[in-house]
């Protein structure tokens, strides 16, 4: 987890919704030019703007993924997440590796990673959902934090 990489390099695409465009924003206001302190975030605080998101850390030798602070929401759109419990166990068992290999690219790479999906199925219908992971400096290493918005459903063709 050394590598590290310009947040420069970095672009959301234009039709990002706005919470995760206005959250990189001030990640990247943090950021300074390098990795913004996890201590930089005050989860409770900025839930009130941003209730999906979470701090993302790793334990072990296995680097396995643990949620480390969670917004307080209990409407997350995927299996309930648990305060220092594997991320693994709340991502649906199709997409955890995708999942998993995309956090663990952006703790190495030090760029943030975009992606949207439709494939979450929650309450008996299918979400669009958009997730913004960028890391943050933890201590002698890095963390992650994620944000999550809902978006319109899909629309049935």
């Amino acid at each position: 987890m050394d590598r590290q990489a310009s947040a420069s390099v970095f672009q959301l695409p234009d039709k990002t919704p706005e919470r995760i465009r206005s959250f990189h924003d001030l990640w990247l206001a943090k950021a300074g030019g390098g990795l913004p302190q996890s201590s930089e975030f005050d989860l409770p605080a900025l839930s009130a703007d941003y209730p999906l998101l979470a701090r993302i850390g790793v334990e072990g030798p296995e680097k396995k993924l643990i949620w480390r602070e969670l917004a307080a929401t209990e409407l997350w759109p995927f299996g309930p997440p648990v305060e220092n419990g594997p991320v693994a166990e709340s991502v649906p068992a199709l997409s955890v590796k995708r999942v998993a290999d995309a956090f663990r690219e952006t703790l190495e790479s030090g760029i943030p990673d975009y992606f949207e999906t439709t494939s979450w199925f929650h309450g008996g219908r299918s979400l669009s959902l958009a997730r913004l992971v960028a890391p943050i400096a933890a201590g002698a290493g890095r963390e992650l934090i994620a944000l999550w918005e809902v978006m319109e459903p899909p629309v049935a063709l």
